[in-house]
């Protein structure tokens, strides 16, 4: 398939640029066996999943009643809070507030020390997009900003306009973000595609803004089961190259 009359991609970063680098549940299970909770080795994804909606939920909350801006970012208490909230649903039950500042500070290390690469292709298609002028953009759900590991990697001049949040109302798959980019491009919606990797939050978000939601399936192949629209699908990020022509 073919994409006309497009003159502006807009990405997703987390899995579409780079390759995904948190792992929750990993680290909390590990964090349970390092303190010695009973049952830790039985902890499964989906149970730790299930306990994240509450947290996720209060945190939610919060940033609605406090009007909070589409750039905020959780202080460490409001982490310590959300991480109480989450290791109580996980059955601790005495000195939460102790674990959940150490739980807190194995994320502060992890997200200083981690440094996901760019998947392998990205950097040469996004120059042959730049020099076949299609303007660039991101649009990412995100509480920190991406820049500084755009510049890194040697590809934050290739966008146009970076939008970023972490708050419900503008995080996908709301089309706030991709409506802002489309503007700072000068380039109407829906002349604009937008490529992302998860088909609740990515494909919807274009959808509401009028834009071509496009797939990109080398990090989760089973996402392709979940589109009930019209949805361009990708294996490769090069692939772009032949849609976009």
């Amino acid at each position: 398939m073919k994409a006309e009359g497009i003159n502006a991609v807009i990405f997703d970063l987390g899995g579409t640029l780079y390759e995904p680098s948190s792992d929750i549940c990993g680290l909390t299970k590990q964090f349970m066996r390092d303190v010695g909770i009973d049952g830790a080795d039985k902890l499964t994804d989906d149970h730790i999943r299930e306990v994240l909606v509450d947290a996720n939920q209060w945190l939610w909350n919060y940033m609605i009643e406090n009007n909070v801006n589409p750039h905020w970012e959780p202080s460490e208490a409001e982490w310590i809070e959300y991480d109480i909230i989450l290791l109580k649903g996980l059955g601790f039950e005495e000195d939460v507030d102790s674990y959940a500042k150490e739980y807190q500070k194995r994320w502060d290390r992890f997200f200083q020390e981690v440094n996901p690469p760019l998947i392998e292709g990205v950097h040469a298609t996004l120059l042959e997009l730049q020099q076949r002028r299609f303007k660039l953009g991101i649009a990412s759900n995100r509480y920190n900003d991406p820049r500084p590991f755009l510049h890194k990697d040697g590809i934050y001049d290739l966008f146009g306009s970076i939008e970023f949040s972490g708050v419900p109302g503008y995080i996908k798959p709301s089309p706030y973000m991709l409506l802002r980019v489309a503007e700072q491009l000068q380039v109407n919606p829906r002349k604009c595609a937008y490529v992302g990797n998860i088909v609740e939050y990515d494909c919807v978000a274009a959808e509401r803004a009028q834009m071509l939601p496009v797939l990109l399936t080398w990090v989760d192949p089973h996402e392709v089961d979940k589109i009930i629209s019209d949805v361009v699908v990708i294996d490769h990020i090069a692939d772009l190259l032949e849609v976009l022509r």
